[in-house]
């Protein structure tokens, strides 16, 4: 995640923008004076700024429901759950797979065994899976790809993971592309338009400053990543959602870019006030057409949706008592 990315939530912050939680239907009033902590990611990465964002939302009405909201800045998130498990946070910010990965005890949680008492909050925006490509290298398709150089992302990156996953299900040996795991130019857009590679691969949230960079130096593409086995792929694993990356959201798109992500989702723990938690859902949820207009990323998710896309924890109490009061279906 790079610190570009996030250019509409950092300017929502860095303006200081008053945004009002709304009529939400009130909750119980804490009994006592409490502080939560969000765990989020680097300093100049995606999550922290949008944690800063739902902390500013919830200390507007901190006088009313006693909720002081703080930051973490941490190094991402495996390591968040491993702090929410321990009780070190309250909140934390996750993708998807990792979050299906801890509720089943999987993967980099293998050795801490199942996490029965991860919560749901709920899913904040879809982070697409995006392939760029330089309009000369001819490709119009995820299938083009093949025999193509591709940027795959650092080792160990969600954006390589996700394409390893991907290519498994295309039956792809991986010889059959040109892995890059590293380039020379000071930056990935200007690597891909000076020729480096044909194309990269990026799991983000839109609009992102790397692609528009992309596009408007050398006029690169966004292609589409569809069909069969992309749709099995979703139905397959309850961390995938089907996505898109919306039309005119970029000089020359005009029409949806189709295809699918992760999605970036607020998790917390049972233990977790419900109070607390029914305020947090509060604050985004009515509030979330302002936060539309601070970016562009928050249009691919819909309130109703927020409550089910690519949650794989249950939904904590207190969050299910807000959707339930704001009826939102």
């Amino acid at each position: 995640m790079s610190s570009n990315q996030w250019f509409g939530v950092c300017l929502f912050l860095s303006l200081g923008i008053a945004l009002s939680v709304g009529t939400a239907p009130p909750a119980h009033a804490a009994t006592d004076r409490v502080t939560i902590t969000i765990a989020t990611g680097p300093v100049g990465g995606l999550y922290h700024p949008f944690g800063g964002a739902i902390c500013k939302l919830v200390n507007e009405r901190r006088r009313e429901h006693g909720i002081t909201c703080t930051v973490s800045i941490t190094g991402g998130t495996v390591e968040n759950i491993r702090d929410l498990r321990r009780g070190d946070v309250d909140l934390v910010l996750s993708q998807s797979d990792w979050q299906h990965d801890a509720v089943k005890g999987e993967g980099p949680f293998t050795a801490d065994g199942p996490f029965d008492d991860l919560r749901s909050v709920f899913a904040v925006y879809v982070e697409h899976f995006t392939v760029v490509a330089r309009p000369d290298a001819e490709i119009t398709q995820f299938e083009h790809l093949k025999g193509k150089r591709v940027f795959l992302g650092e080792p160990g990156s969600g954006h390589r993971q996700t394409m390893r996953v991907l290519l498994d299900s295309y039956g792809w040996a991986p010889a059959e592309l040109t892995d890059f795991s590293e380039f020379q130019a000071d930056s990935l857009s200007e690597a891909l338009c000076d020729n480096e590679f044909d194309a990269y691969v990026y799991t983000i949230g839109h609009p992102n400053p790397t692609v528009q960079e992309s596009i408007s130096t050398c006029n690169a593409v966004l292609v589409e990543v569809t069909g069969q086995i992309v749709d099995e792929l979703v139905a397959a694993n309850p961390f995938y959602v089907s996505s898109f990356v919306p039309a005119n959201l970029y000089q020359g798109m005009e029409r949806d870019k189709k295809g699918f992500g992760l999605v970036a989702s607020l998790l917390t723990r049972k233990d977790v006030e419900d109070d607390v938690i029914f305020e947090i859902t509060g604050a985004f949820v009515e509030n979330l057409d302002r936060l539309r207009d601070a970016s562009s990323a928050f249009r691919t998710i819909r309130p109703g949706d927020m409550k089910r896309r690519g949650l794989t924890a249950p939904l904590h109490d207190g969050a299910i008592r807000y959707f339930d009061a704001a009826r939102l279906n």
